[in-house]
């Protein structure tokens, strides 16, 4: 409920705020006065409904900040953190999916912005509420609360009821009123709501029909080729729930979240395909290879533009990479078109329907290998172990950086074995090899990312002198940033040098085989 700070009757909401007067199906006064008793009195300050709609980022990232978002029908934006008073502005007509920076500058943005980040917040559901609001007053006439009675129905994306909820707003000096207030009310047997009435209902109605991440418990006596099989399943799940984000240009975190499923996916069939039907793996890889190729363009771009800020602070001059900026937003909207136009061809929808059956051929008709689940994760994370190892200790001063990419790229594929067989994993085992392999990744990325930025701006740097448009000033920054990017690399190798017997000896071993203990050895 909007806040207060007087000690008079008002209106919850404002002239601008209120929307259409109308009666609630539940008479609340009677059992509010009983709720409360003697000790307050109740006066009815007004009846509305109104329309508002729910809004979160695609992970819900407010709802795991502590905060809620919704807009009512008027554009009224209402932020809220827990059971703090909710702040509002007035925000207008808004395109929704919309990043927090493109909200017009006010308490709500400065409230969500943070906890968004880069992701998109999106319109979830909307509920309609009839409400009724009271002022609860002392003994000595002074209003002290307000409660408001509110009967709630979930518009979209199903309609149903959502009971009744109600809301205490505590006004400022009345602070333990308001919480006597509610204590009387919880007492009473009355559903009290804390923070936004009905968002976890409203969350579980967003979520409903998103694709399922597996179909069955992995347990390790299971066929081998049926856990695999089920593995897959849930990455198809992931790519497909992110697909149509990629395809509208959402935000940049759909498409990484496309590309990990893909090379999720790609890393099964390389490291455990040979337990599937032969025919099936052979044209998944190929396929999957082509969604790796035609995302990987516009990623790129997209890890510039998500990094702009950081290179802006590292010139000396950071408006000379305005026409940069330009120029990469010009690439980037030409990769993603082109990108968009594959997502929606034949070949994308041909290849996702005949994964789907190939999968369910292979759990409805396994081939019966004498692999279990636990067999498969004991002797592969092994092996695959054992190789990251061996490539990290061969890795010298002197080695080439395709060395480097080679052991990042075995390190990813260890990683991504790990989740497949998490379910048989001992969970604390798992937090410290997953913690052994974090500052590795952390590195060998730095290192990757360090000369490839490098040589992206060289290349960045011919095109745009080819133009004959580009300033001088632009091209020196961007020398200047290539420079920090070979320092960068440079640092990272040394790190690795120094360190990658901590990250691979002997300790990350015990702790590989007290992963694999509790029922993959069964």
């Amino acid at each position: 409920m909007p806040s207060g700070s007087d000690s008079h009757p008002v209106p919850l909401l404002s002239q601008s705020q209120r929307l259409v007067t109308a009666p609630v199906t539940t008479d609340p006064e009677t059992p509010l006065r009983a709720a409360l008793g003697a000790a307050y009195d109740v006066r009815l300050l007004d009846r509305t409904t109104r329309r508002r709609t729910h809004l979160d980022t695609p992970d819900q990232r407010l709802r795991e900040a502590g905060l809620s978002l919704t807009q009512l029908e008027n554009g009224v934006l209402v932020g809220r953190r827990g059971n703090d008073v909710a702040v509002n502005q007035d925000a207008g007509p808004i395109d929704w999916p919309a990043l927090a920076t493109e909200l017009p500058d006010g308490p709500v943005r400065d409230l969500v912005a943070g906890a968004a980040s880069i992701r998109a917040l999106l319109a979830l559901a909307t509920v309609e509420t009839r409400s009724t609001t009271f002022a609860v007053l002392n003994s000595d006439h002074k209003t002290v609360a307000r409660v408001g009675w509110t009967e709630g129905e979930l518009v979209s994306p199903a309609a149903r009821s959502l009971g009744i909820k109600v809301e205490v707003e505590r006004l400022r000096g009345y602070a333990p009123e308001a919480k006597d207030v509610r204590r009387r009310l919880v007492a009473a047997g009355l559903d009290v709501a804390d923070g936004e009435p009905w968002r976890d209902a409203v969350l579980t109605a967003a979520n409903a029909g998103r694709p399922s991440g597996r179909r069955f418990g992995m347990h390790a006596d299971q066929p081998g080729d049926l856990a695999v099989a089920d593995a897959l399943l849930g990455y198809l799940a992931e790519l497909e729930a992110s697909v149509q984000g990629v395809v509208d240009d959402v935000d940049t975190e759909y498409l990484h979240d496309f590309r990990v499923a893909v090379r999720r996916t790609r890393s099964v069939l390389k490291l455990l395909g040979d337990v599937l039907p032969a025919e099936h793996v052979g044209w998944a890889a190929a396929e999957f290879r082509w969604l790796g190729d035609i995302t990987t363009p516009t990623r790129d771009l997209d890890v510039y533009l998500l990094g702009m800020d950081g290179m802006r602070a590292a010139v000396s001059r950071p408006d000379d990479l305005d026409p940069f900026g330009a120029y990469v937003r010009a690439r980037r909207q030409e990769a993603q078109a082109e990108l968009a136009d594959a997502l929606r061809s034949p070949r994308y929808a041909t290849l996702t329907r005949r994964w789907r059956a190939a999968l369910a051929e292979a759990i409805t008709a396994p081939t019966n290998r004498p692999e279990t689940a636990g067999d498969l994760a004991r002797t592969r994370i092994e092996h695959t172990f054992t190789q990251v190892s061996r490539r990290a200790k061969a890795i010298k001063t002197s080695s080439p950086s395709a060395q480097v990419h080679a052991l990042r790229k075995k390190c990813k594929e260890l990683r991504y074995l790990m989740e497949v067989f998490r379910p048989l994993c001992d969970p604390v085992a798992y937090k410290r090899v997953i913690a052994d392999f974090k500052e590795l990744q952390e590195t060998l990325g730095e290192f990757q990312d360090g000369e490839v930025q490098a040589a992206g701006l060289r290349d960045f740097a011919a095109a745009m002198m080819r133009t004959g448009e580009t300033p001088v000033e632009t091209l020196l920054a961007m020398g200047q940033l290539s420079a920090e990017f070979d320092a960068r690399q440079q640092r990272a190798r040394s790190e690795l040098d120094a360190h990658h017997e901590s990250y691979l000896g002997k300790k990350a071993a015990r702790h590989l085989d007290t992963l694999l203990s509790p029922g993959v050895s069964a």
